[in-house]
């Protein structure tokens, strides 16, 4: 069974060896830790390294044939009423948009990609705020009217709250000596296969005087998140079996390798006591926020390796 998904080859050298442009992104990344819910995270994935702008991908990492490409879903655009002449400026900021089609969805190319030697620092600059007002219009109602012929719904409001909470936790726990934020939106791309869930909102590790305590984070922010297929009780479920897997064993080695590239990428000391086997255990943990804060209040968890917070002003708070 392939259960690790550790930082590997080029991506790894690039973050990791200072330069010019790898200084560019990690300094990107350091100068918007502050802005909570606007904040710039990085999280790894095999070959790759992500950015993520309110919880949705700003840039992959990751290598080609080229060198270390950064690349970008252009479907975040939506279609705003501006998209062609953005396509066309990010064109002249050596982006390959050949890449992108306007062809119906399911036949579309949507991936925009730069090579990160080919571009100096003021034009990377450029193409990462364009990207991010990309991001930022589909937050934006009036943007999604546009794009879908009326103003965004109820639900996908819920999701963009959710995903501002989801960076919000991120940034305000960056490698905190207690507890720390390491991952978002995880996908294990092997547990299907297995019968498992393997997708979590976050993945955090806690420091304790026993050792360390992996948790497996999902948020809570509307109605809508606490009920049916997406509600508590069903990844309650998924969940618990998921503790019980061996994925867990490959969880605590990739929180531990996690934890450690990003101190060095971020020039912070790694916790000497952080090993595989110092986190002695796994939970399931729930944050509710904003509208279901009182949700939480009401709900007894079924197993002691479920926990439960509240969220207010960007601080986890017990019940």
């Amino acid at each position: 069974m392939k259960t690790d998904r550790v930082l590997i080859g080029e991506v790894r050298e690039f973050l990791t060896t200072p330069s010019l442009k790898r200084d560019f992104i990690t300094n990107y990344v350091r100068d918007n830790l502050g802005k909570g819910t606007r904040s710039v995270a990085l999280c790894f994935r095999g070959r790759a390294a992500t950015l993520y702008y309110r919880c949705h991908r700003l840039l992959q990492i990751r290598p080609s044939r080229n060198g270390i490409v950064g690349e970008f879903d252009f479907r975040h655009a939506r279609f705003t009423e501006s998209y062609r002449q953005t396509l066309k400026r990010l064109g002249e900021l050596h982006v390959d948009t050949s890449t992108f089609s306007d062809a119906p969805k399911q036949n579309a190319r949507n991936i925009v990609r730069f090579v990160l030697e080919e571009c100096d620092v003021a034009e990377c600059k450029e193409i990462l705020q364009t990207y991010r007002k990309l991001i930022d219009d589909f937050f934006d109602p009036e943007k999604t009217e546009y794009a879908f012929g009326a103003p965004a719904t109820g639900h996908e409001k819920s999701l963009c709250l959710e995903k501002n909470r989801q960076q919000q936790l991120w940034a305000g726990y960056f490698l905190n000596d207690t507890l720390t934020y390491y991952d978002l939106e995880y996908s294990e791309r092997f547990a299907e296969k297995n019968g498992l869930h393997g997708r979590f909102d976050l993945l955090g590790l806690r420091a304790g005087s026993e050792g360390y305590t992996l948790l497996l984070t999902e948020l809570k922010s509307s109605p809508q998140a606490t009920g049916g297929k997406s509600g508590i009780v069903s990844h309650e479920k998924d969940y618990l079996r998921y503790l019980d897997s061996p994925f867990i064993a490959a969880r605590k080695r990739e929180a531990c390798e996690a934890v450690r590239l990003l101190c060095e990428i971020f020039q912070k000391p790694y916790p000497a006591s952080l090993t595989p086997e110092n986190i002695r255990e796994a939970k399931v943990k729930f944050v509710f926020s904003d509208r279901v804060i009182d949700v939480g209040r009401n709900y007894c968890p079924p197993d002691g390796r479920i926990e439960k917070v509240y969220l207010e002003n960007g601080i986890e708070r017990p019940y």
